[in-house]
């Protein structure tokens, strides 16, 4: 349930802004995720996920930022925290924008209580 959430944040806030300002959001998340020292696990976001266009953008943000982000077009390796991260802003900012669903509004909450 968690994932399908994250997924459904991801193609919402693309599907709500629009391409060119979704690049921004995204350069925005990137470039206040601040790394800190330990092990972060890597994982994957597929484009079956997020969408093509997200993980396109998602690729050429990371990319332009000096951030591998894997192999294949088909997906983008990052690190966990990022992820977190980046979800976290892109809810937010559904939730600033009054798009968040009813879902997204609960789990932001319980984010915000530390839950």
């Amino acid at each position: 349930m968690e994932q399908e959430l994250e997924l459904e944040v991801w193609r919402l806030a693309h599907r709500t802004c629009g391409t060119p300002a979704f690049v921004r959001l995204i350069e925005k998340g990137v470039d206040s995720f601040r790394r800190n020292p330990g092990y972060d696990p890597s994982l994957r976001l597929h484009a079956s996920g997020i969408g093509v266009d997200s993980i396109r953008v998602l690729r050429e943000v990371l990319k332009r930022r000096g951030i591998y982000a894997g192999p294949t077009a088909g997906y983008v390796e990052l690190r966990s925290r990022l992820n977190l991260h980046l979800r976290g802003h892109l809810q937010l900012h559904l939730m600033e924008a009054g798009r968040a669903t009813e879902e997204m509004k609960a789990d932001q909450l319980g984010r915000d209580l530390g839950l």
